[in-house]
């Protein structure tokens, strides 16, 4: 085992600033004209986008080719916060549908 000398605080470097947060916008729909598929298009694309960017950074991170864990740690959050959304409103709507077919005329 190698002997690890103690790091004094004069020795630590400070803090580098950190990055600015993602500001790419995301597409709006129009309430009024916006169909219940277009939306839910909008959550199966944006699970994909987010899986595919995880993947990208789980490649790059086995590759060593990614210093900043926290914007991994960071994609996967979003990736999982992406399908945990979509899930919710096709249970939802799983769940609408069989009340309105258990609905007696």
């Amino acid at each position: 085992m190698e002997f690890v000398p103690f790091v004094s605080l004069t020795d630590m470097q400070p803090m580098a600033k950190m990055k600015d947060m993602n500001t790419q916008t995301y597409p709006v729909a129009n309430v009024d004209s916006a169909s219940f598929l277009d939306i839910f298009r909008g959550l199966v694309d944006n699970v994909i986008t987010t899986n595919e960017q995880v993947d990208r950074d789980m490649i790059d991170l086995m590759l060593g080719n990614i210093d900043n864990l926290a914007e991994v740690q960071s994609n996967i959050e979003k990736a999982n916060m992406a399908v945990e959304l979509l899930v919710t409103v096709k249970n939802e709507v799983v769940s609408a549908y069989n009340s309105i077919i258990n609905m007696q005329i």
